[in-house]
């Protein structure tokens, strides 16, 4: 039969394999108090918190705001104005009433709402960018919190078998102090292991319900429903291009340097559409004037201010200005990404070494040295103590091995995060 690698097995199995055998005590669930808890695999979380997410709702109502300036700008902002007017006038031997119509239209010469237009698409594709930047790092903070419950119900798992061996250890310290084959000295540091062992699984059990209620938190549930993840933690292998190749594609696919980049192009828009601002609008009229029985009066009248003082300057020099800032954070904002790809990606080549290595070296070795050591144990050749040094070695290493899973797991998501390839439900 071949045998399944250890980097396959969930750990709390492995640990099952190992102390089962042992037949010092078996496993109970510590946190399994009847607390009724939702339970939700790593999709239904995502999606969940999709839909009740509030600063998702947040960022989508940036982006309906936005959508609105859109809307704006496309409208004509000038309205034809009409005036009405009529008069009695008085005369030494006649009476009559005078009237007037006046039909002016204000019109822009310097084609500003076609440059309104451009700046507001270009605010438009920023704030879509910005909301699937929010929509990933959302997914983000969900597999971030899943993957922390998942680690912390392994260190449950590990803790309650500790504790269960050292119950059993204190038990057989007992019987061989009684049989008098022991000592009051192996007792009693029996008696501290497994009451430091049970102090460590109610730390655990308080640490994974608090991660639970974290996750019911990040997907959009009230936290104190805590949360319960499906699934278990394991090492995502996965092939890796050159460094280089992940900057490229983070140039290329963060949502953040695509919106910062259309920020540039609204702020260039904008100082374009100030300087048109300092041409003056000309405004048309349409003018009809009568006196009663006698004069009626039609013409064109033209209105055009003159810039003689106000030329938009300020305008102007502000938009110059926060055209010059954009480009700045832009490139701040390319150096950080450049930064955060290069350290994701170190970080995931560490936890994905270490988390083998502990896999092969650790945790591995037990299960050859077990039947070693239950014969020994049986045979009387060796005492208490000495199955102490061995469970302070397991636990230490099922530990680190969980610690190191988890910093794997974290540091592929974050590499996922920082190249913007963060896989996020569909909007269909």
């Amino acid at each position: 039969m071949k045998k399944t690698p250890f980097l396959e097995l969930p750990v709390g199995r492995v640990a099952l394999l190992i102390l089962g055998s042992l037949a010092l005590g078996g496993f109970s669930s510590a946190f399994a108090a009847g607390e009724a808890s939702p339970a939700l695999g790593l999709g239904d979380a995502v999606g969940l918190a999709f839909d009740k997410s509030p600063a998702l709702r947040a960022r989508e109502a940036a982006l309906r705001q936005v959508q609105a300036d859109l809307v704006r700008a496309r409208t004509y902002p000038f309205n034809p104005e009409l005036d009405l007017g009529a008069g009695d006038r008085q005369g030494p031997d006649v009476s009559s009433t005078d009237y007037e119509i006046l039909l002016t239209q204000e019109i822009e010469i310097a084609a500003q709402r076609r440059k309104r237009i451009s700046v507001g698409q270009s605010d438009l594709s920023a704030a879509e960018s910005l909301l699937r930047r929010e929509q990933r790092r959302l997914a983000f903070e969900v597999e971030i919190a899943f993957a922390e419950a998942l680690a912390w119900r392994e260190l449950v798992e590990i803790a309650q078998i500790d504790a269960d061996l050292t119950r059993g250890l204190f038990d057989f310290a007992k019987r061989r102090l009684d049989a008098g084959a022991g000592t009051q000295v192996a007792l009693n540091l029996a008696q501290a292991t497994a009451g430091r062992s049970e102090k460590a699984l109610q730390q655990a059990v308080a640490a994974y319900k608090a991660a639970g209620h974290r996750l019911a938190e990040v997907v959009g549930l009230p936290p104190e429903s805590r949360v319960e993840p499906l699934g278990g933690l394991s090492l995502r292998e996965r092939d890796l291009p050159p460094l280089e190749e992940l900057v490229r594609q983070a140039l290329v696919e963060r949502a953040d340097l695509t919106a910062a980049r259309y920020e540039m192009d609204a702020a260039e828009g904008a100082i374009r559409l100030a300087k048109s601002q300092a041409f003056p609008n000309l405004k048309v009229g349409l003018f009809y004037s009568e006196e009663e029985g006698t004069d009626r009066i039609k013409g064109v009248g033209l209105q055009l201010p003159i810039p003689l003082f106000n030329r938009n300057q300020g305008e102007i020099a502000r938009a110059q200005a926060t055209s010059e800032r954009q480009v700045a954070e832009a490139s701040t904002a390319e150096l950080a990404v450049r930064r955060e790809v290069a350290d994701a990606y170190a970080e995931y080549l560490a936890a994905r070494d270490s988390a083998a290595a502990l896999s092969y070296l650790v945790v591995g070795t037990f299960e050859e040295n077990l039947s070693l050591l239950q014969r020994a144990l049986e045979a009387g050749k060796i005492d208490a103590a000495e199955v102490l040094v061995f469970r302070r070695e397991f636990v230490g290493g099922q530990r680190e091995y969980v610690e190191v899973l988890f910093a794997a797991w974290v540091a592929a998501i974050s590499l996922d995060l920082a190249t913007g390839s963060t896989s996020v439900p569909s909007s269909e």
